[in-house]
């Protein structure tokens, strides 16, 4: 025979859960957009507060650098494994919830590259290089005290981690190339992509950029970027219809995308021709040094890194034993539309 107490406390989680079973539909009714189900909306809502939930467990930690302080978060026990996100300009804040499942095998480190997140700022923008981001990784092995780390670089992250492979191949055990390209080339490859794209298939926005250029305003340009970004969102899902769970928005400021690095690095009309200090970067000739085992991940409809990509990145590692993985139902997020296949593929590979 139950208790009072424990009666009461029954009684007491059927009105918590009842309570917050009304509030997530009241939310999910709020948040239905035209065309969407509301189970549709309950399925967002539970993948988000799922997202939050792992988002929390991560710890904070920080390193002392000769640029400043580079900071990083962690979660999880067993063999390291260094993520470094896209961009650039980018935080590794919003990769939390999608990593978070890799913290069941290893430890999974997502690091904020300096000028980025809640890392340290650089005085001089012209600072901000590939080749210096590369160093980040490496200060941040030592730091550890690792002899080798595992790296996964997902979109502009993957630069990174290709250059750490390039300038440390020592220090590498895995090296994982998620949703990447190899240089400025093919950056390029895909900024014309999209405004093809923008051309055929919305043309009214297209002829107001035309517009917005011919008096003097660049891509970067408020004006620009409120035409183009819209447009271009969804063309990084396979899916372009259905909505997708978004990534728990964080509280601290500092996470928010730094234009600063991505100008510096893409310059000024970054969106219409690559410039800045990635604009001679080509890494596919000097992958021939990277001996670790490598994995190149991409989605069949990335509009950034599509396979053929993937494909030029896996020819160019001469030395190193290489696999190729091409989602079939995924565009740029793998993590994201196709989850469990994902952790599934990289966990197998990292532990052979």
């Amino acid at each position: 025979m139950t208790s009072i107490v424990q009666e009461e406390c029954f009684a007491m989680n059927q009105r918590q859960f009842w309570s917050a079973s009304v509030l997530l539909l009241a939310a999910a009714l709020a948040a239905c957009k035209p065309g969407e189900s509301v189970a549709q909306a309950l399925a967002l809502g539970r993948s988000e507060a799922r997202a939050v939930q792992a988002e929390r467990q991560w710890s904070e930690h920080r390193v002392a650098t000769p640029d400043g302080e580079l900071f990083y978060t962690r979660l999880g026990q067993g063999p390291v494994l260094v993520v470094i996100p896209g961009g650039p300009g980018g935080s590794g804040h919003h990769l939390r919830h999608a990593f978070a499942p890799l913290a069941r095998d290893f430890s999974v480190l997502i690091v904020d590259n300096i000028g980025r997140g809640r890392s340290a700022r650089l005085a001089d923008p012209s600072r901000y290089t590939l080749e210096r981001d590369a160093e980040d990784i490496e200060r941040l092995r030592v730091f550890l005290g690792q002899k080798t780390i595992a790296v996964y670089g997902h979109s502009y992250g993957g630069l990174v981690a290709q250059q750490f492979a390039i300038s440390h191949p020592e220090r590498l055990n895995h090296l994982v190339l998620g949703n990447t390209l190899h240089g400025a080339a093919s950056w390029q490859s895909q900024i014309d992509g999209f405004k093809v794209w923008l051309k055929l298939h919305e043309p009214e926005r297209w002829e107001q950029l035309l517009a917005l250029r011919a008096q003097g305003a660049l891509t970067a340009s408020a004006e620009a970027q409120a035409l183009v970004a819209p447009a271009f969102a969804p063309l990084y899902w396979a899916d372009r219809v259905q909505p997708h769970a978004k990534a728990p928005a964080s509280a601290d400021p500092r996470d928010a995308f730094n234009p600063e690095v991505y100008a510096a690095m893409l310059g000024p009309d970054a969106e219409w021709q690559i410039g800045g200090s990635l604009r001679k970067v080509e890494l596919l000739p000097r992958l021939s040094v990277v001996k670790a085992p490598t994995l190149v991940l991409t989605g069949r409809y990335d509009p950034v890194a599509p396979p053929l990509l993937a494909r030029q990145i896996g020819a160019a590692l001469k030395a190193a034993p290489s696999e190729q993985q091409i989602f079939e139902h995924s565009g740029h997020r793998p993590f994201i539309e196709e989850p469990e296949a994902w952790r599934q593929r990289v966990t197998t590979f990292l532990q052979h």
